[in-house]
């Protein structure tokens, strides 16, 4: 078909039906006429009747695919049948049924909103206002449904983007493209969940480590990861800190290269200023301390040396460092040295004693340790600023390190009454578990935001670490819903580094400006979503999102049929003579490959999906049934 010179109304009234109707009965009575041949004639007459008994056909199914809103079901074998021949044919994950959008769907669907609505062609609809005309539109409708479809009771949005095209297909995600990661947008209540749970059912069955950070903690789809864990039998771990006994036990600072990324983690928890920097600087050096003496940093040990000091951190440490230098005799040198710059027993404390040997014997001859150093720093620094500055730090540690919360993000080790199990990220991903981590956000939002981005800082040091350390990347997808409650510097690093590292990651938000504020401003936003090379978007309410995506998707061509009439009666002519003339036009225009429209109008589970290179699908989401 030429663009330019051709165009098709899909909106006219079937004049094929007539036609039809005339060759049924050319075909039905020409036999009994007793004409000469007759039965020859009716045979003539059934090309005719099945050419136009086609387009009839053709013509209902659009409409009656326009006109009706249907859900999909799908039982979880015949997923999974059908995930195993989509990854043997092409290596691509299942995505619902839809189609490839192109130029042919867009034309129809600018023609749609050019329409009122009232003009939308369906059944006629005296059909429904006869008990008898509803049985038969019910037939009808029976008779167009898609397999394995439901009637949405409660429809939103309008039907007739996914009706466009009758020939569905299997939405492909190809694996591949996957690694380039995906964002996932949708408003409230659009499925975004739902979507979930079919890409989370198909990578537990294909054996891929799934890590999931769900800050509504929905139950529908923890129930189906644990209860498909269950039937492919993988290890379900769940942490939630509303619900400890059911959980896990988990330390997020368990995993690091350096050991400025602890105190680095708990500092980005704080606004950005000068009592976040201090409180870095001040823990920074705890964390070296106990490193130094050999203990392992956590929360709750975090907490204890910003409440109490470090005096006796620095004890510890002095301890060990005059051993590890051989110096012998070092506790009478301790004392003698107390008895010199006090006079009095008891007037000067041991560790301040050890401090000034320290600094006679090896902090000026540049021979003193720089865990040391530091610790002498904080201990010596004025009591009063240090409880100002470390105080913007305090509830937060309070929240996380104490109670509970404390038990379950710093785990006692020797506590053996304690029977839930001590997991951490590096041991989920070399064990191929399955960690679903539900959040109570809706009553007591600081705390899971907390908690969010200290396991995600977690999952960023083991991506680093497989980066750098592992000969064979393992298949890790993260799940993140919600992104903009819990991103931070460190999701933004697995955005950018994680492919190399075997990541793969679907972020969800329902706007641009959720994230936007959340980092600061729009370069950081751009920065992150510039790293999503797959979108899969549902309906969304902000049309500065849906213009985002429709801009991703470029523009295309459309026909645009211009019809104008004129009449005119010369004033020398007959009264009844007059001169008329119609004008039809046909030109091209630019327009979205999507228009904005379309994806604030998609019905629930429906979305449109852009995938890294190009290829651009509509489809429809099923739900899972067990």
């Amino acid at each position: 078909m030429n663009a330019t010179t051709s165009y098709i109304n899909h909106f006219r009234p079937i004049y094929e039906f007539r036609a039809t109707i005339f060759w049924l009965a050319a075909f039905v009575v020409l036999p009994f006429t007793g004409m000469p041949y007759g039965w020859a004639f009716g045979l003539v007459a059934l090309l005719p009747l099945l050419v136009r008994g086609r387009q009839v056909w053709k013509a209902l199914r659009f409409r009656m695919a326009i006109s009706t809103k249907w859900l999909t079901t799908l039982p979880v074998p015949r997923l999974m049948a059908v995930q195993k021949a989509m990854r043997d044919e092409s290596n691509s994950m299942y995505l619902g049924t839809g189609f490839e959008w192109t130029q042919k769907h867009c034309q129809i669907a600018h023609d749609i909103l050019r329409m009122p609505t009232s003009d939308i062609p369906g059944l006629p609809k005296w059909l429904g206002k006869t008990r008898r005309g509803r049985e038969i539109e019910a037939a009808i409708e029976r008779l167009f449904v898609p397999a394995d479809s439901i009637r949405d009771r409660e429809p939103q949005g309008v039907s007739w983007i996914h009706g466009m095209e009758p020939d569905k297909v299997r939405v492909p995600f190809h694996y591949k493209a996957m690694s380039a990661h995906t964002a996932v947008g949708g408003t409230t209540g659009s499925g975004k969940t739902r979507t979930y749970e079919v890409i989370s059912t198909q990578v537990i069955h294909c054996g891929d480590v799934l890590i999931v950070i769900d800050p509504k903690n929905d139950k529908d789809w923890k129930a189906r990861v644990e209860r498909e864990c269950a039937r492919m039998g993988r290890k379900f771990l769940y942490f939630s800190q509303a619900k400890p006994s059911e959980s896990i036990r988990l330390n997020p600072l368990e995993n690091w290269s350096q050991p400025s990324e602890i105190p680095g983690r708990v500092a980005q928890l704080m606004e950005e200023g000068p009592f976040r920097d201090f409180a870095f600087l001040f823990i920074d050096r705890a964390v070296k301390g106990e490193l130094y003496v050999g203990d392992k940093p956590n929360l709750r040990s975090i907490l204890k040396y910003a409440q109490a000091g470090v005096a006796k951190l620095l004890e510890r440490s002095l301890e060990r460092f005059f051993r590890d230098a051989g110096l012998v005799n070092w506790e009478e040198l301790v004392a003698t040295t107390k008895t010199q710059i006090g006079g009095k027993p008891g007037s000067v404390s041991s560790v301040d004693a050890m401090v000034l040997l320290y600094n006679e014997r090896y902090a000026h001859e540049d021979h003193g340790h720089e865990a040391i150093d530091g610790l002498i720093a904080t201990h010596m620094h004025d009591r009063d600023h240090y409880t100002r500055v470390i105080a913007s730090v305090m509830p937060l540690l309070q929240m996380l390190a104490t109670g509970e919360t404390g038990l379950m993000l710093a785990p006692k080790v020797e506590d053996f009454e304690d029977e839930r199990e001590i997991w951490d990220i590096d041991r989920i991903i070399k064990q191929k578990a399955v960690l679903y981590m539900g959040f109570d956000s809706l009553s007591n939002s600081i705390v899971q935001k907390a908690i969010a981005s200290l396991v995600l800082a977690d999952v960023a040091a083991v991506c680093g670490a497989i980066y750098n350390f592992y000969k064979t990347n393992p298949d890790v997808v993260l799940i993140i819903d919600e992104v903009a409650e819990a991103i931070n510097e460190q999701v933004i690093q697995i955005l950018n580094k994680g492919r190399g590292a075997g990541f793969k990651a679907f972020v969800a938000f329902q706007t641009r400006s959720d994230l936007e504020a959340k980092l600061g401003n729009a370069a950081k936003m751009l920065q992150v979503l510039g790293n999503l090379n797959n979108q899969v978007i549902l309906r969304l309410e902000d049309s500065d999102t849906a213009q985002w995506f429709s801009d991703k998707v470029g523009e295309t061509a459309i026909r645009n049929l211009q019809i104008s009439g004129s009449t005119s009666r010369g004033s020398e002519g007959h009264i009844g003579e007059f001169n008329g003339g119609i004008t039809r036009s046909l030109q091209l225009e630019k327009a979205p490959l999507i228009p904005t429209a379309l994806i604030q109008r998609l019905p629930n589970l429906q979305y449109f999906m852009r995938i890294s290179g190009g290829a651009v699908y509509q489809g429809r989401i099923p739900i899972l049934q067990s």
